[in-house]
């Protein structure tokens, strides 16, 4: 499929989730190091994590919640393979483990195994009683856009929004590839529902100026203006928006 021509940077950042979506039937001190080890990693201390997090696996070697979170924080030290090593160890546990293979679907994406996180993010999908389904959905649309597949993001995206319509990425993503299409409404349609629920960067402030222009909505339009000047004022977008006007 023909990759997207877009006129802005696109940064496919891909996060995992601290959190577990599965009850941890783990003896009390381990939830207790789990819990230390996860304040650790909300406030940035990767290294600070993995004490707790082996000792928790002293008491419960087998634990699939553990070696994930184990592997959260190798892969946010850069230790690659021992991230790769704790989240396939978690998966070996519990192959069932979908906030598991999300996360580690993160991983993979961060070290540019496109086909390799999509499979992660496609697994972790078909498990209905998830209860972030809809992020791996987003997260696969946001793999076939790296890869080029503009149609399968589309797919993927619109799947994501029947299970949660909030999404802000979802509707950032599918507004600037109607656009790019020339579906400048339903573009505009995505951009509205995505600015009600985020917040703007440099990108999205020239994506809604373009789409409010084209939809007559000089208001809007000059709104995403004045926030792009005041917010990123050394911008390439800014660059892109002021030569645009140069030439009108």
């Amino acid at each position: 499929m023909k990759p997207i021509a877009l006129l802005f940077s696109v940064s496919l950042a891909l996060t995992g989730c601290v959190t577990t979506d599965r009850p941890v039937n783990e003896n009390r001190a381990v939830v207790d190091y789990m819990n230390l080890a996860k304040g650790y990693l909300q406030e940035g201390y990767s290294e600070r994590a993995v004490k707790p997090l082996e000792r928790a696996l002293e008491i419960e070697p087998d634990s699939a919640s553990v070696h994930g979170m184990l592997g959260m924080a190798y892969q946010r030290q850069g230790e690659d393979q021992l991230a790769q090593k704790a989240f396939n160890r978690a998966l070996a546990i519990d192959p069932d483990a979908s906030d598991i293979r999300n996360n580690f679907g993160a991983f993979l994406f961060s070290r540019n195994r496109l086909q390799d996180a999509y499979r992660q993010f496609e697994l972790a999908s078909e498990d209905v009683a998830y209860s972030q389904r809809s992020r791996t959905f987003e997260n696969m649309g946001i793999v076939a856009l790296r890869m080029g597949q503009s149609s399968l993001a589309v797919e993927h995206f619109t799947r994501a929004l029947r299970l949660n319509s909030n999404l802000p990425r979802a509707n950032l993503e599918l507004a600037a590839i109607y656009k790019e299409q020339g579906n400048l409404y339903k573009g505009w349609q995505h951009y509205q529902t995505f600015d009600e629920a985020a917040e703007q960067s440099a990108r999205s402030l020239l994506l809604g100026i373009e789409l409010a222009t084209a939809n007559r909505d000089q208001s809007k339009a000059a709104g995403y203006a004045l926030r792009l000047e005041r917010l990123y004022p050394g911008s390439m977008e800014l660059k892109q928006y002021r030569s645009r006007l140069g030439h009108e």
